[in-house]
This record gives C-alpha cells, sequence and structure tokens, in this order.
C-alpha cells in the first residue's frame, strides 16, 4: 500500500498536479534550501560541501563551500521563493527546481560557477556548466575536488560535522 501511494504521489509530481512550495526560502549550502524545518535539494545541481575548501588560480586555498552558499543566498535575496517539488531524495529531501522571482536557482547557481551539473540526475544545466568553466567562474577559477569525491573521501568527517552542527 504504501509503494502504490509513493508511485501515485511521484506520478502526481511528474504531471504537475501538486502545487509548488512557495514562500521564504533560506539557503542551507550551495544546493540545498529550507523552509519551516523541511530540506529541499536543487535538482541536478552539485554544489561543493559547506565545510569543503578548493584552490584559486594561484594556488591559493579558500572556502569554496560557503562561497557556494553564500552565492545562493545572494540569488534568493529577499525574493520569494518557489519550488517544483520533482522528486524525494533518499534522505527525505524535497528535490526540486526553485526560483527567486523570475531567477532559477538551479541554473544560476551552475552559470556562476558554484555549483556543478549533476549530469547523472540531468542534462539541464550541462551547457551552463560549460560557460562558467570557460569563463572561469566560481570553482572553475582553479582547482577543486568535485563535490561528490569529496563526500566520497571525508563521509566519516561529514557525518562528524552534521552531528556538532
Amino acid at each position: 500500500m504504501l509503494l502504490l501511494l509513493a508511485a501515485i504521489t511521484f506520478f502526481a509530481r511528474q504531471a504537475g498536479w501538486l502545487p509548488d512550495e512557495t514562500g521564504s526560502f533560506v539557503a542551507v549550502d550551495g544546493d540545498s534550501l529550507r523552509k519551516d524545518g523541511k530540506d529541499y535539494r536543487l535538482h541536478a545541481i552539485d554544489a561543493p560541501e559547506l565545510f569543503q575548501t578548493c584552490w584559486k588560480a594561484d594556488d591559493s586555498e579558500y572556502n569554496c563551500g560557503r562561497a557556494a552558499r553564500d552565492e545562493l543566498r545572494r540569488l534568493i535575496g529577499n525574493a520569494t521563493v518557489t519550488c517544483q517539488v520533482l522528486d524525494t531524495d533518499r534522505y527525505g529531501r524535497s528535490v526540486s527546481e526553485c526560483r527567486a522571482g523570475s531567477v532559477n536557482l538551479n541554473e544560476a547557481m551552475v552559470r556562476a560557477g558554484w555549483a556543478i551539473a549533476y549530469t547523472r540526475h540531468g542534462q539541464d544545466h550541462a551547457a551552463a556548466q560549460e560557460e562558467a568553466r570557460a569563463a572561469k567562474r566560481g570553482i572553475w577559477q582553479g582547482r577543486f575536488q568535485t563535490p561528490e569525491a569529496f563526500r566520497n573521501a571525508n563521509r566519516h568527517g561529514l557525518m562528524q560535522q552534521g552531528a556538532d552542527d
């Protein structure tokens, strides 16, 4: 019965029958939002983890995870955010395509270079990534470990940081 309900919910979301989530959202990191205690993951992008470091062209280290979160906060500003929920991930987050006013946050984060196109989940933002890479924006200004590789290499440390927050 639970499986049937999940399938119906999935198809209802895909068909656009469920209402969008709208309101005041807070950027948790470069690819996650929170509203009223509920977490939303930006679909088809992957931003550096909050405590991840990267390297600029001059090889100096900086916290690219916080820079990505700060960019998402800047893009949201004081705008009302609207999220179209597409799915639910294994952590219970609503996987969404979100807008702050007329700005598509998923696309804007990739175009600004503070997230990569998560092509495993769709080719939606591949062109924006190539533009950011060519212009050396955000993380493309130097060297970085992909967020997925960083998570895999630091899984224990990330779980500990989450417990400490």
